[in-house]
């Protein structure tokens, strides 16, 4: 449901100038000018950049100077500009190896003085290595073997709360002996078998994996008491073995097979009982994907109580205290993801959909045989492989080599793309928690490189990256306050979007450095955040001229979107994010990110705390599809880190021959334009949404691309995108 735009009209007041005679005679006051101009100092040339000193002029005009700008231009192109308070200013997007001639000039609240004298100045390219080694944060099937230590000791509760998470002991004090409900290890798909209901103890050297696995969420069902969901496979919930009275977890949030699962609704009473109360079956429409739950008539299993035995949990006439520990894994939904504190909606669930189905063949069959033979090396397994490690870094020497060949380069060393590739192939799904997922598989089977050359000769490289565009942890989506609705209906009484599925992309991030712009309206698209909301008089910046779909690469396959949804406003304030920044869209799929979940001493994101240790940069955590990479942001801790401070506008910066590249940043007290402060809040950002990389030069940016018209994607094609 989109906003009303709120607009605020500011009136400007003229105040009149009184003259007063004398008499004798009278004096006037100083004019006000623009100030004179500033005097030119050195030009120091980078890679695409070049820092510009000056000193102010001798005459400000009689009011203080507000700004500088510096300007540089070459031939007959545009002039590329720079602004700021003082000297020097740092000019970017500039062409290596191309000589310009730059002058400044100095404004107040008059108006701009004329330009100073001249300076010329050559950018050079980027030498062969950046001075930072990228560095990549830990993937989650790595985080989940890490060594966890609660800050503080389990303390049992006696009430509950609806969506709360637990950990079920049959102790009323917690110890290192103490027996915690958890999920088993073994992954049944579709099979009645399910995940066993087994039991577990946590010791001083238990793991993230061991208090995941038994971390339980009650979440209130429509009889009004409480479904036991796991929380590392949120697919799967308690259900009862109808021919033994045992529990165990059973698949009634993904596609099975399965005809017999279900799940069992509890109470919790004062004696610290969980008691059964009824059952209801799942079942699905194989063609439409539609779940329904149907209360089991023939269930049997009412008023019997859970029972331990043997590490087994059955029903039975009498059952085992248990008491429930809230997990001290934060898991929740940060208020930085709902800082409107909007309320859950009660709204059913849309039906989870069906894309892909997951084999190892299926990927072979899409990519594999569309792929031409001068990049089959790279795609010859799966995943990590070292085989195809070495094709793709054969082809990386040879792209960079063709590119300085024809006086052009790489935006980033080489080093840069390998790190992106080789995290990327490692993610792997550890969660249960995609309709049509399956735990072990990539989600990201490929990324290989491509050097096409265009109708002039011209070579344009890409890195390819086949992605299903899901999480490898936990999506949260079931925890989101307020999910997009489906689009049938309005919001109110239509469905929203809680389940995901596997999607279907082929993601291209051009390697070939195109420049930078100085104003987001030098890239231009056919449509864009701003132009989709009809009537809009906020301005084009680098949150509404934005791609309205996906506009980047998260290195675990997820896809990125801009902060701001399509009614101009930030994603956050409507509750419609989980804890990691990401929703399914209106009808339906797999999960994109709008904001950055990052939380200090969280330890489970995309990247955490641990991956600062021993580095010398944040690590490398995406693309943009303007090419820029995405790395993970500043904390207030990190100021020996190289690059630490100032980001520009569209939240990225230049330094330590990297190249210029994004990074995930807070803005602070963010209000929307026009809009009422009461909708004032802190961003936390992976990309704002506009490209800074220039992208009118890349061929077949975002166009509905495919092997058969884009070459670039490295297949044959029978028709062409682009000239």
């Amino acid at each position: 449901m989109k906003l009303g735009l709120r607009f605020v009209l500011s009136v400007s007041v003229l105040l009149g100038v009184v003259a007063c005679g004398g008499g004798g005679g009278s004096s006037s006051p100083t004019a006000t000018t623009v100030p004179g101009a500033p005097t030119i100092g050195a030009a120091t040339a980078g890679s695409g950049q070049a820092s510009v000193s000056f000193t102010a002029p001798s005459s400000t005009g009689g009011a203080a100077i507000t700004s500088y700008a510096v300007s540089c231009i070459t031939g007959s192109s545009s002039a590329v500009t720079a602004s700021g308070s003082s000297s020097p200013i740092t000019v970017t997007g500039l062409t290596n190896g191309a000589t310009y001639s730059c002058t400044v000039t100095a404004t107040n609240s008059v108006g701009t003085s004329a330009a100073s004298s001249s300076v010329s100045v050559t950018p050079v390219a980027s030498s062969s290595s950046a001075s930072v080694t990228p560095t990549t944060p830990a993937n989650f099937a790595s985080l989940v073997t890490k060594a966890y230590t609660p800050s503080s000791s389990l303390t049992a509760t006696s009430t509950v709360t609806n969506r709360s998470r637990y950990m079920v002991s049959d102790a009323a004090t917690a110890s290192p002996s103490s027996n915690y409900l958890a999920i088993g290890t073994t992954y049944s798909d579709s099979s009645t078998a399910g995940y066993t209901a087994t039991t577990g103890t946590l010791s001083s050297s238990s793991t993230y994996n061991d208090y995941l696995t038994k971390t339980i969420q009650l979440v209130a069902a429509s009889d009004g008491f409480y479904r036991l969901d796991s929380h590392l496979h949120p697919n799967n919930s308690i259900d009862v073995d109808a021919t033994n009275n045992t529990l165990k977890f059973r698949n009634v949030f993904g596609k099975t097979s399965a005809t017999a699962n279900g799940y069992v609704t509890f109470s919790y009473d004062a004696n610290h009982r969980l008691q059964a109360q009824n059952r209801y079956i799942y079942s699905y429409v194989a063609s439409t994907y539609v779940a329904t739950y149907n209360r089991d008539t023939s269930f049997t299993g009412t008023g019997k109580y859970v029972s331990l035995s043997s590490g087994a949990y059955a029903l039975a006439d009498t059952g085992t205290p248990l008491y429930l520990y809230p997990t001290p894994l934060d898991l929740g939904i940060p208020s930085f993801m709902n800082p409107q504190a909007v309320a859950m909606v009660n709204n059913t669930a849309a039906p989870f959909k069906s894309k892909i189905t997951y084999t190892s063949t299926e990927v072979v069959t899409r990519i594999k045989s569309n792929v031409k033979a001068a990049y089959q090396s790279q795609v010859a397994s799966i995943g990590t492989n070292t085989d195809t490690k070495t094709a793709a870094d054969a082809i990386l020497v040879t792209i960079k080599s063709t590119l300085e060949g024809a006086g052009e380069k790489l935006r980033y060393a080489p080093a840069v793309y390998t790190a992106f590739r080789d995290a990327a192939l490692a993610t792997t799904l550890v969660s249960d928690s995609i309709s049509d997922g399956t735990p072990g598989q990539n989600l990201v089977p490929y990324v290989y490189f491509t050097n096409e050359q265009d109708a002039s000769g011209k070579y344009h490289p890409f890195m390819v990256v086949v992605n299903y565009g899901n999480q490898a942890s936990p999506n949260g989506l079931k925890d989101i306050p307020r999910p997009p609705g489906d689009g049938t209906q309005p919001y109110d009484s239509g469905k929203v979007t809680r389940y995901s599925n596997l999607e279907n992309y082929v993601s291209m991030i051009p390697m070939k450095d195109y420049g930078q712009v100085s104003a987001v309206t030098e890239n231009t698209f056919s449509k864009t955040l701003w132009s989709d909301v009809s009537g809009t008089t906020k301005s084009k910046d680098v949150y509404t001229y934005a791609d309205t779909a996906d506009n980047g690469l998260l290195i675990d396959g997820s896809v990125m979107f801009p902060i701001f949804n399509n009614t101009l406003l930030p994603s956050p304030l409507l509750g419609e994010l989980s804890a990691s920044g990401c929703h399914v869209g209106q009808g339906g799929g797999g999960p994109h990110c709008h904001a950055d979940g990052y939380q200090a001493s969280a330890g489970l994101g995309l990247y955490n705390d641990t991956d600062y240790v021993g580095v010398t940069h944040p690590p490398l955590i995406g693309f943009g599809y303007d090419g820029i990479a995405l790395f993970a942001s500043y904390r207030t801790s990190d100021t020996s880190l190289k690059g630490y401070g100032t980001l520009d506008a569209f939240g990225g910066h230049n330094h330590d021959d990297i190249g210029y590249h994004y990074h995930a940043h807070t803005v602070v007290d963010y209000q929307p334009e026009g809009e009422s402060t009461s909708l004032k809040s802190t961003l936390h950002v992976l990309m704002k949404g506009a490209y800074i990389g220039k992208t009118t030069l890349i061929p077949c940016f975002r166009i509905s691309s495919s092997f058969s018209n884009n070459k670039y994607m490295g297949g044959t094609p029978t028709s062409s995108c682009s000239p």
